[in-house]
């Protein structure tokens, strides 16, 4: 999935499940701090980007980091160790086969 799709589909899921007054945000707007995203949204936003990866996402240590905008979460999820769009699963294919 490109970078521009992930964006397209993630202002819909936003606009479905907290919608918002005035413009649609930016890659870099701060979700958080604008008002776009609160706890209730982000359970969508997980099941969201786990769908899209194709496994389940770990929450744990910093990684609420990549929820902090749009281009966040799909480096942090989208990109293979390559920085190319990564089919679905395949991150989860390199952790195994690395051992990491």
């Amino acid at each position: 999935m490109t970078r521009e799709q992930f964006y397209e589909k993630f202002i819909a899921l936003l606009q479905e499940v907290k919608p918002y007054p005035g413009e649609d945000p930016r890659p870099t707007s701060r979700l958080w701090e604008e008002g776009y995203v609160d706890s209730l949204a982000l359970l969508d936003i997980v099941a969201f980007l786990e769908d899209l990866v194709g496994r389940e996402i770990d929450l744990s240590g910093d990684a609420i980091t990549n929820f902090y905008n749009m281009r966040a979460m799909y480096d942090g999820y989208l990109l293979d160790r390559d920085g190319e769009p990564a089919p679905a699963g395949a991150q989860d294919r390199a952790q195994d086969r690395d051992g990491a």
